[in-house]
């Protein structure tokens, strides 16, 4: 079996294992943690370990080393990147943070709880129509189930029988985060319930 195919079929026989520890380390350290990174780095190891025609230790815990380190090296590179250097802090990348900017606030009041929820919910179907009116169907099903059910990139694969998930949704996203605004949200939520809190 080439290096590549095994490096593949250890992390897909602990896929799950692996994801558990990774997503421990980033909040041990205080990364954030990114499903895309993590998917992202499984395939940039396969093609660097097909360009180098090996890898250095084939035992499972060589695989292990070497997929952790690139890993964390994608982790730490990923926020040295231009676009995140400049994106919005208070806009978050999945659908269900985006706007939680007060709902673990424990002193909140009922009434502003009501209209805290009220505009995560309007916030949220605001982004969805947005995605719905500007992409086709295949696409807009497929960020639909991966915001709204939390579905990984290959459940989504194995539950819709797509092709190329990962990039419809990533092309959803990254449409969204480009031409949406929260002051444009923030316009619309205002015009139809008043000022937000």
């Amino acid at each position: 079996m080439k290096h590549e195919e095994l490096f593949l079929q250890h992390i897909n026989d602990n896929y799950n294992q692996l994801k558990t520890k990774y997503m421990k380390f980033c909040h041990e350290k205080q990364y954030d943690w990114d499903e895309d990174i993590y998917s992202d780095t499984i395939l940039k190891c396969h093609d660097a370990i097909k360009r180098k025609g090996r890898l250095d230790d084939t035992t499972p815990q060589g695989i292990e080393n070497y997929f952790f380190k690139s890993f964390k090296i994608n982790l730490q590179r990923e926020k040295q990147y231009s676009r995140n250097c400049k994106r919005d802090l208070n806009i978050s990348d999945t659908i269900e943070t985006i706007y939680e900017d007060y709902y673990n606030d424990t002193h909140m009041t009922p009434n502003e709880k009501v209209k805290n929820d009220t505009w995560k919910d309007f916030s949220t179907l605001y982004l969805m129509m947005a995605a719905e009116q500007h992409f086709d169907s295949e696409h807009f099903h497929l960020f639909q189930l991966k915001m709204l059910c939390n579905l990984t990139y290959r459940q989504l694969a194995e539950k819709t029988g797509c092709k190329g998930v990962r990039n419809k949704v990533l092309t959803v996203k990254n449409w969204l985060k480009e031409n949406i605004t929260k002051e444009e949200i923030k316009q619309a939520y205002d015009e139809q319930y008043g000022k937000i809190l």
